[in-house]
């Protein structure tokens, strides 16, 4: 009952709409400000070293930046990437406050201290204060981990850049990619041929059939049914429960779309009154790069796992059919929402099943065993660092949606928080662009840690000896 209570629902008609007109004006805001992440900065070309520019894409006499170029060897690359792509846009900070002070408006309209606190309703850290206690135990527990991390990229980059040692921001990514690639040799290039866009999907059609007797046909979609024309309808078929819904996979990258991969619903799956059950329809988005004439889309391993999580949330979404569709699939709470997507991680990095679909494009070579536990291994380089700039993301958006008005600038927020709880210097003018997406993201990317155990994979997985076997 409580969902509906946080929307509203117990209030007086007045104060309703204003919680409706309030709910349209934070969804519009939020979608301007995710579109406006993804905007490139623009710069006067002579600003930037002539021997730099051409990583960047050129517009007359300006520059255009639309990325942080972490997987360039290049120092100056990165830190002018680095720099300018994040450096502060009125506009941006403008949408974000407004966004933060309507959400604020939202939560106490309908009874609530602050945004944070509607958030956590329903879950299991309940409060903001138990929250930031967690992230602050897990900077702490993390803290010493992490130095040596750092220490560990810096020595990289020592080793690469003797003449600026100088641990910054825009280091970690690359650095970290380095020492991985060096100690593993788990280059992600050496592993796109095994994953060919077609090849992963037949490996998840193999897995769901196995684990719950479902297969996943494509279809023709009707005249305008798709907003695009690479955009494919898949049925999803239980063998003796028929026909559970439809996935639609829009997949790659085109201009103007969202730069977000993501599940989300059409339709949700509800029970009719009539008995029938209204079948499910969800879209998952990807941006994967589009297939060439002879060359098919290959996926690096990062993306392949992200396919199977996103797949994770579409399959959550089909199977839970529950009457009313408001809480139908990933509409439940958000500590369980990750669970089937991180479990389906799981999968996608056990060699019993990466073997069954990973095969070479061209030749038809499997995936050698010692590559899979090359890049599991890998995994664990600098995870420490990795996670502490997770806690750091999360801790920015207690505090940005915490009480309102903030204590300061949401750009001296970011700064004081870096600072705090990340261990890297912060960079004058500069703000983190992704501060939206933090909040959705950053906190399921902490609590499946506690939620999945080895022992509860086993189970789920039905068994380590056989991660096929339905539970």
């Amino acid at each position: 009952m409580f969902d509906f209570e946080i929307s509203g629902i117990h209030l007086d008609r007045e104060k309703r709409k204003r919680a409706v007109d309030l709910n349209v004006k934070i969804l519009d805001l939020s979608s301007a400000f995710l579109m406006g992440t993804h905007f490139p900065s623009r710069i006067e070309k002579h600003l930037l070293p002539e021997h730099i520019r051409h990583h960047f894409e050129l517009a007359g006499d300006h520059v255009l930046v639309d990325g942080l170029r972490a997987e360039v060897p290049d120092d100056l690359v990165r830190e002018a990437a680095y720099k300018i792509f994040l450096y502060p846009n009125a506009g941006q900070l403008k949408c974000l406050e407004e966004l933060l002070s309507n959400r604020d408006l939202l939560a106490k309209l309908v009874g609530y201290s602050t945004y944070s606190h509607r958030a956590l309703q329903g879950t299991m850290a309940k409060n903001p204060e138990t929250v930031m206690q967690f992230l602050e135990k897990l900077s702490d527990k993390l803290s010493e981990r992490t130095i040596k991390d750092f220490e560990m990229i810096r020595g990289m980059k020592m080793k690469l850049n003797p003449q600026n040692s100088e641990l910054m921001p825009w280091d970690p990514p690359y650095y970290s990619g380095v020492l991985r690639a060096e100690r593993y040799n788990s280059e992600p290039s050496l592993y796109c041929p095994f994953f060919s866009l077609g090849a992963c999907m037949e490996g998840l059609n193999i897995l769901f059939n196995r684990l719950f007797g479902i297969s996943l046909y494509v279809e023709q979609p009707a005249k305008g049914e798709v907003w695009c024309e690479d955009v494919r309808k898949l049925a999803v078929v239980h063998e003796s429960e028929g026909l559970l819904g439809y996935i639609y996979c829009d997949f790659f990258q085109r201009a103007d779309k969202p730069h977000q991969d993501c599940h989300f619903t059409i339709r949700g799956g509800r029970l009719k009154e009539d008995g029938d059950y209204q079948l499910p329809a969800v879209v998952l988005m990807l941006n994967l790069p589009c297939p060439a004439k002879d060359l098919p889309t290959l996926l690096t391993p990062g993306m392949m796992e992200n396919l199977f999580h996103e797949m994770g949330h579409a399959m959550h979404s089909m199977l839970g059919r529950t009457r009313y569709q408001h809480v139908t699939g990933t509409r439940c709470p958000t500590d369980f929402a990750e669970v089937p997507s991180i479990l389906m991680e799981y999968f996608a990095n056990d060699y019993r099943v990466v073997h069954q679909f990973a095969r070479h494009y061209q030749t038809g070579q499997s995936l050698p065993r010692n590559m899979v536990s090359r890049l599991c291994e890998s995994k664990k380089v600098c995870a420490a660092a990795d996670m502490q700039l997770q806690v750091f993301y999360a801790a920015l958006d207690q505090i940005y949606h915490g009480k309102h008005p903030l204590r300061s600038s949401t750009t001296d927020i970011l700064r004081d928080t870096q600072e705090k709880f990340y261990g890297l210097p912060y960079v004058p003018n500069t703000g983190h662009v992704g501060s939206e997406r933090w909040y959705w993201d950053s906190h399921p990317t902490l609590k499946p840690c506690v939620l999945i155990s080895p022992g509860s994979v086993r189970k789920l997985r039905g068994g380590e000896e056989c991660p096929w076997v339905r539970a």
